[in-house]
């Protein structure tokens, strides 16, 4: 029988327990004995609530993030060649976005591996349907630069494409470069660009605002250290009247 590598969604909130994993994708955890991780932890959290005993005996992880080697993928997948079903997880949300998950699909669709993803919750999409923004055309960017000239400069030119386009420019940052990043979006932003700050979906502390920058201005508002996702629209036809 051939192997499956199991696409597995992860909590994107550690607030609220169960938010948004399906039964089902427990019900294949249990079943699995091999596990791509970005890193352990998360992945820990997960498996307990699929009702996994600790300390995960007969259980093998395997590493693969942002530090990691390409040259290593082939070593990492060799459970799927030999026939045995693998899950990809990442650290919180949908695998291989804004992560280097992707690689490993790459590797398993190279070698004929059926790729089974599976549903959950997605932080992206999550904050795109409740911003109210453009959510036909959109542009998903990661992760911000990290250097304060470059981001600024990387700001203005999805403005200006969001203007010319109408698309949704969405993007994120580490959090605890929320209130910097926040800080410069405002001022950078032109005061008619729509702006919307969604800040850690599912969990206790959940907040979706959309707003003119000018009216972002007006308030005393700071994104916490937590998981945000950044949306703003320049287009004409997210112009407030």
């Amino acid at each position: 029988m051939s192997a499956i590598l199991y696409l597995l969604p992860n909590l994107i909130s550690q607030s609220i327990e169960n938010s948004g994993i399906p039964e089902y994708n427990y019900q294949v955890i249990r079943k699995l004995k091999h596990f791509i991780v970005e890193s352990r932890k998360p992945v820990n959290h997960l498996l307990k609530l699929a009702g996994v005993k600790t300390p995960f005996e007969g259980i093998n992880f395997y590493e693969y993030n942002e530090h990691s080697n390409e040259n290593e993928i082939e070593g990492i997948i060799i459970p799927l060649l030999k026939g045995e079903d693998m899950g990809l997880v990442s650290d919180a949300g949908y695998p291989a976005i804004a992560d280097p998950g992707e690689k490993i699909i790459l590797a398993a669709h190279h070698h004929h591996i059926r790729v089974v993803p599976l549903s959950g919750p997605s932080s992206i999409l999550l904050a795109l349907t409740a911003s109210g923004l453009n959510a036909e055309q959109f542009v998903f960017h990661g992760y911000l630069p990290v250097k304060p000239h470059q981001r600024k400069l990387f700001l203005q030119k999805i403005e200006n494409e969001s203007f010319k386009s109408g698309y949704t420019q969405i993007f994120m940052d580490t959090p605890y470069r929320n209130q910097a990043v926040f800080k410069e979006l405002i001022a950078i932003l032109k005061p008619e660009t729509w702006l919307c700050v969604a800040m850690e979906l599912f969990g206790n502390t959940e907040k979706i605002n959309t707003l003119p920058v000018k009216e972002w201005k007006k308030l005393s508002f700071q994104p916490e250290k937590k998981n945000v996702v950044f949306l703003l629209n320049a287009g004409k036809s997210s112009q407030s009247s």
